[in-house]
């Protein structure tokens, strides 16, 4: 992806002559280069949910970003739908190193993946259940590849996989990834 803006120019002509005027530009690219950046304060989510986690430690995925730090482990933090629209619960994966790697709070550790299942407003910009397609490209651009049911936005070595039912977003997955060739194969491991 290009990280390139267009303009678009519309060309009025009104009785004083020509005039020019700036349509909108599109910023889709640099939204979504943004958005994979950054999707999610973390930091304020986890105080949001403290009460509602559950947590356990993981290997990991070996597509998944390892800086190799000594003394370091995947850690998940799952958090259950309190509204029960839904039997699956939202995960978040971050690698943290060193001795707060235990910790709840711990400052330091780096967001790795999160898989969303249901709608929840404490996700911020991040909050993409229920958008319709349109609105996603109208977001994020069309510059994206495609799976059976869904669509995969991509930038550098970080990864946005969006299921779709009835062109609106059932679920979705942000991984920040090893390698930066995404390709249709690394999207079906990714997806399985």
């Amino acid at each position: 992806m290009s990280d390139k803006e267009t303009e678009q120019v519309q060309i009025v002509v009104d009785s004083t002559g020509l005039k020019i005027e700036k349509a909108e530009k599109y910023i889709g690219i640099s939204k979504l280069n943004s958005f994979l950046e950054n999707p999610l304060n973390l930091r304020e989510f986890k105080k949001k949910k403290k009460r509602e986690v559950t947590t356990s430690v993981s290997n990991g995925k070996e597509y998944y970003f390892n800086p190799k730090n000594k003394d370091s482990i995947f850690y998940s933090y799952f958090f259950p739908d309190l509204k029960k629209e839904s039997i699956k619960m939202d995960e978040i994966v971050v690698f943290k190193y060193g001795e707060n790697k235990h910790t709840y709070d711990d400052e330091i550790e780096t967001l790795i993946e999160f898989r969303i299942f249901n709608p929840d407003s404490d996700l911020g910009k991040a909050n993409l259940y229920g958008l319709t397609k349109t609105e996603l490209e109208s977001e994020f651009g069309t510059d994206y590849l495609t799976f059976d049911n869904g669509i995969a936005y991509s930038n550098k070595n970080k990864i946005l996989t969006i299921e779709l039912n009835d062109s609106k977003v059932k679920s979705f997955r942000y991984i920040k990834l090893n390698t930066e060739n995404v390709d249709q194969d690394l999207i079906q491991q990714i997806i399985e």
